[in-house]
């Protein structure tokens, strides 16, 4: 083969990649009219940054007209449209963080994590959650084993707990060092055989003030009408919640769905983690990369006070934890 073969199979390749990429952010920006297009949504952090990567590598290095104005529309449309759904979720992540509320009373310390049902390591698990001393845990993917080797020694930190075990999506478990009390909207799949694929922890905190905190784990965005009747239950349980709470678990959701945003606008509730990816965590993966998804995430709702969340030791889970301060009494902007 030729050079100018050769050079014919790289434009021809090149013109497929930015066709795909660029149509993928197109698409998922028109998510809104159509809401499965949404699961291009949750990669944008992969298609910003090649639209902006292949636009400028047309511009600079393709020479030849019809190809080169062909790719560079393409990657203009591409790189707009991702534009238009990530530099809105970069501002308010720069606004948010730029501004930390400052707590004065007396803090508590939520923390959610999913520790990964494949996890064998619960030395690591047990040595993360108990590094950050966590008031109220909220825990994802806590099979029956994961809870036989953790929960004497998560009792000794964490007295108080509720547990879910069954479906598809349904182990999980709260741990409080508080008294806890059960919500009616508590829906808690307690069978193997459970067909239900996701449950919901709803419980009450009775501290000083009294809180509420809720926590699921939603399915994967695909197929996307799993994931959208699940948001609607737990969109509407949360509506049916007086005071202030805490919701958090693993969303499988990124910030960058619409999805995602409609849930937190359903609820009523307020996001206090902006742009923390807490996916993949080694060294669960062929080879270590950095977070670059937040499928993680804590909302809240009415008088709760938060400042600016952090990640903890993964303890050989796929996931980071989320790890919050708050502090709950009068909010004049809630």
């Amino acid at each position: 083969m030729n050079n100018q073969g050769l050079l014919s199979i790289v434009r021809f390749l090149f013109a497929g990649g930015a066709f795909f990429v660029s149509l993928s952010a197109i698409v998922g920006f028109l998510a809104f009219a159509f809401w499965p297009l949404d699961v291009f949504n949750h990669f944008q952090p992969i298609i910003f940054p090649l639209s902006l990567a292949l636009f400028l590598i047309s511009a600079i290095f393709a020479k030849h007209q019809p190809f080169k104005g062909l790719v560079l529309s393409f990657c203009a449309m591409g790189f707009v449209a991702s534009s238009l759904v990530v530099v809105p979720e970069v501002v308010g992540a720069v606004q948010f963080n730029a501004n930390p509320t400052k707590l004065f009373g007396e803090t508590r310390r939520l923390m959610t994590f999913n520790i990964y049902a494949k996890n064998e390591d619960l030395e690591g698990l047990f040595q993360s959650i108990e590094e950050q001393d966590p008031d109220i845990l909220f825990i994802q993917e806590y099979w029956s084993w994961h809870r036989k080797g953790l929960e004497p020694r998560l009792s000794e930190l964490m007295p108080y707990s509720v547990h879910c075990q069954g479906g598809k999506r349904s182990f999980l478990g709260v741990y409080s060092k508080f008294p806890l009390k059960e919500l009616s909207i508590q829906d808690c799949v307690d069978s193997l055989s459970a067909e239900q694929r996701t449950s919901i922890i709803a419980v009450q905190v009775q501290d000083e003030i009294p809180f509420n905190v809720v926590t699921t784990h939603f399915d994967w965005p695909i197929p996307s009408d799993r994931q959208k009747k699940q948001r609607r239950v737990v969109a509407d349980a949360l509506n049916k919640i007086d005071g202030p709470t805490l919701f958090g678990g693993d969303f499988n959701s990124t910030p960058f769905s619409y999805a995602f945003k409609g849930l937190v606008d359903e609820a009523g509730m307020k996001r206090v983690v902006w742009l923390m990816p807490t996916w993949p965590a080694p060294p669960t993966y062929p080879f270590d990369m950095p977070p670059w998804m937040q499928l993680d995430h804590i909302l809240t709702r009415g008088d709760v006070k938060t400042n600016l969340p952090h990640r903890g030791a993964n303890g050989g889970s796929d996931h980071y934890p989320l790890i919050i301060d708050f502090e709950i009494g009068d909010d004049p902007t809630s």
